[in-house]
């Protein structure tokens, strides 16, 4: 029921020059390819990358250029990943298919998931990772005096992997709550309509929807431990058949220093994951 079409997305700013495109977002697009031996992977961008890595993997996509969408269902759409959060329902309704994030990495073929009509995963909510020196230390202060909360583990639907067959029944629910969007960037309402209202509707429509486990899409975490099991040791992990490699906290430390040289070399869980990929 799910067509073995994948989707990728790739905005950025207007003014901005065109970005070079990382070994990283290669990986993900050609561990898709590989693993999965896709009939389309479709590309859905507003400015075409530049670089090697592009020269690439350009020949075997669907390029699909279009403007970052400014509003949906009469409410404005502000930041660039709420514009893709509507692209990827948009195209998912309208050809069916995988919707994948460009930080991810294929490990397992995904057609165990096809008879389903939606297969979402969750997330592991992370303890809290201070994202800069001035939150680490108003971090242990806050720890010191006791106000830190003990750590229980939660989890909550993730938007950077989505299955859905065309015309998904959940996917227009999805779409129609559109209907009150207010985020305007990264404030509390940041995450309501990308992960808090699909679990709303998953709980209370799980006829249309499957919901795989943290372990299965969005695992290791983007902690330091979690980092650490990806980039720097071999770690197995058998459950999962995509791993998120989280770009906005490993980009700094490992995926901006990724090399053809360090994956060939060098054993770690996402090196051997390249490896594999790239001897094909």
């Amino acid at each position: 029921m799910i067509p073995n079409i994948f989707h990728f997305i790739y905005f950025t700013p207007e003014q901005a020059p065109a970005k070079v495109f990382p070994l990283s977002y290669y990986l993900a697009v050609e561990s898709a390819r590989v693993i999965n031996q896709p009939q389309e992977i479709i590309f859905h961008f507003n400015r075409e990358p530049v670089g090697e890595w592009w020269e690439r993997i350009k020949p075997s996509l669907t390029l699909r250029q279009m403007e970052a969408p400014v509003s949906f269902m009469g409410r404005r759409i502000i930041h660039p990943a709420h514009q893709a959060d509507v692209v990827r329902l948009q195209a998912l309704y309208e050809v069916g298919g995988i919707y994948l994030d460009l930080d991810t990495i294929c490990v397992k073929p995904l057609s165990a998931f096809y008879t389903n009509q939606m297969v979402m995963g969750l997330e592991l909510k992370a303890p809290y990772v201070p994202k800069n020196k001035r939150q680490e230390i108003k971090y242990k202060i806050r720890k010191t005096l006791g106000l830190v909360k003990p750590y229980r583990e939660e989890s909550i639907l993730c938007n950077g992997v989505i299955l859905a067959e065309k015309n998904s029944a959940f996917l227009k629910l999805w779409m129609d709550t559109y209907k009150t969007f207010r985020s305007k960037g990264r404030d509390k309402f940041w995450n309501e309509h990308s992960s808090v209202i699909p679990e709303k509707l998953a709980a209370a429509h799980p006829q249309l929807i499957t919901v795989a486990g943290p372990r299965c899409f969005h695992y290791p975490l983007y902690t330091k431990e979690g980092l650490h099991s990806m980039f720097e040791a071999v770690t197995p992990f058998p459950e999962s058949y995509i791993h998120h490699v989280w770009e906005s906290f490993s980009w700094n430390d490992y995926l901006s220093k990724l090399t053809m040289e360090g994956i060939q070399t060098i054993d770690t869980t996402y090196h051997l994951a390249a490896r594999k990929i790239l001897s094909r």
